[in-house]
């Protein structure tokens, strides 16, 4: 045997080797896709208002590999900051029979505001640059020396629905203090509706597939991207979307949405009935009355006061209005209340 054909016979070994390794991880990878579709799945068939919670479990490797890669790397060493690509490749690519792109299809900005909890919500920062990292960790947080985490306009969050992923755009390195610390909230920039996308792709565990001619667009880097999709289907499929509050168009990019619980005073035909609905109670009392949360009627009851008709158990129909309504704020420093002192009296 020659030299050139051992070498041959050696390149060919190789090559087999390593395209066996290849399918057993697209092997593994669907495998596992399956698996935490049968289990959303069953989460749907209890409660669908329980899909929010699968959408935590599974974002959360994706959020902790963003938080670290600056930590775990060197300097000028971490990825850059999630965008629709990473779920689609590019925005340009034509995703409908007519030749429509993923950018023309989807609805962005939507004027609907949401706020969004540290420490609680799928948040995707990603701090890319060791020195401020290490600046934002150090001195952002309760007791620190600048103090507890505040939102400010730096913050740039978009939410993507009807998953409920958060995109950072801006305060990535201070945004991900307040996750490690669980601290504060903030108030979207803008949302994204991804649901007009479902009628033409779909993930099939290793790529985004566009359905009108089955061909393969883009293959996803991280499995819970395509994941977390495929649970926004389940999730219009059963008339929910994530459940971040709905914020009104007077409530600032502040900590008012931490400092106290949101009530809603039930009043049933027009007559106060003396209870009040917390904030999941309302969306299961939505969820009841056939209206989906986050849509622009569920809005208009929980933030404008509109009414709903609800069904007791034998059928009888009930006009509801929702008051919305809160109580005193706590604060940790009296500074804050000092404004409000009487000047110049007795």
């Amino acid at each position: 045997m020659t030299v050139n054909t051992e070498r041959t016979q050696g390149t060919r070994w190789l090559g087999r080797m390593l395209r066996g390794r290849v399918q057993e991880q697209v092997a593994i990878r669907r495998e596992r896709f399956e698996q935490v579709m049968t289990l959303a799945r069953n989460v749907a068939d209890d409660d669908p208002l329980g899909l929010p919670s699968m959408v935590r479990l599974v974002a959360a490797p994706l959020q902790a590999r963003a938080l670290t890669c600056a930590a775990f790397r060197s300097a000028h060493g971490a990825r850059d900051a999630y965008d629709l690509s990473d779920f689609f490749g590019e925005s340009s690519a034509r995703v409908t029979p007519a030749g429509d792109s993923v950018d023309s299809v989807i609805e962005r900005s939507r004027p609907e505001r949401y706020r969004l909890r540290l420490g609680r919500d799928p948040i995707v920062a990603v701090p890319w640059t060791r020195a401020r990292l290490v600046n934002a960790l150090a001195n952002i947080g309760f007791s620190r020396v600048m103090g507890a985490w505040r939102a400010d306009i730096n913050h740039r969050v978009e939410l993507l629905l009807p998953f409920g992923l958060a995109l950072v755009h801006g305060g990535n390195h201070s945004l991900a203090a307040g996750i490690v610390n669980a601290e504060g909230s903030v108030v979207t920039e803008s949302v994204t509706d991804l649901s007009p996308l479902y009628a033409h792709l779909r993930y099939d565990g290793l790529s985004m597939i566009r359905t009108h001619d089955s061909s393969a667009l883009w293959e996803p880097f991280d499995e819970e991207l395509g994941v977390l999709f495929e649970i926004g289907r389940l999730m219009l499929e059963r008339g929910v979307r994530y459940d971040a509050p709905a914020v009104g168009d007077d409530e600032g990019n502040d900590e008012e949405g931490e400092q106290y619980p949101i009530c809603y005073r039930v009043f049933f035909d027009g007559r106060d009935t003396g209870y009040s609905l917390s904030s999941s109670g309302a969306t299961r009392a939505l969820a009841q009355a056939g209206i989906a949360s986050g849509s622009a009627e569920a809005r208009a009851v929980i933030v404008e006061g509109a009414e709903f008709i609800h069904r007791d158990r034998t059928g009888k129909p009930v006009r509801v209005v929702l008051a919305h309504y809160g109580r005193r704020p706590l604060v940790d420093d009296l500074e804050r209340v000092a404004p409000w002192l009487p000047s110049g009296e007795d």
